[in-house]
């Protein structure tokens, strides 16, 4: 999810401004049908502006998590590397058994 705390995007900030200003011509009862299209079509945005910055960090955050377990498990002394090589990870060199 998005940290609230991050600034928001110049073009989140404009999309925003502008649905604030229809919104309130909608409050004072002077919107036309038109400005009220152009709202549900700036809340559509901003939503799946939110939802496409969502989805994004959960893939660079599986992507982070997928990369830290292949480098556990190409670690050294790791148990598929004595697998591979039958290499005791104590004794350099050596074997097992």
């Amino acid at each position: 999810m998005s940290d609230p705390y991050d600034p928001p995007r110049p073009r989140d900030y404009a999309v925003q401004e502008e649905l604030d200003s229809l919104h309130e011509q909608e409050r004072e009862g002077h919107s036309t049908p038109d400005e009220q299209r152009r709202a549900r079509q700036l809340e559509r945005r901003l939503h799946a502006d939110e939802h496409a910055a969502e989805a994004r960090e959960r893939q660079e955050h599986d992507h982070g998590a997928d990369k830290r377990r292949r480098t556990r498990r190409n670690a050294p002394g790791t148990v598929t590397d004595l697998a591979d090589g039958d290499r005791d990870p104590v004794a350099p060199g050596g074997t097992t058994g």
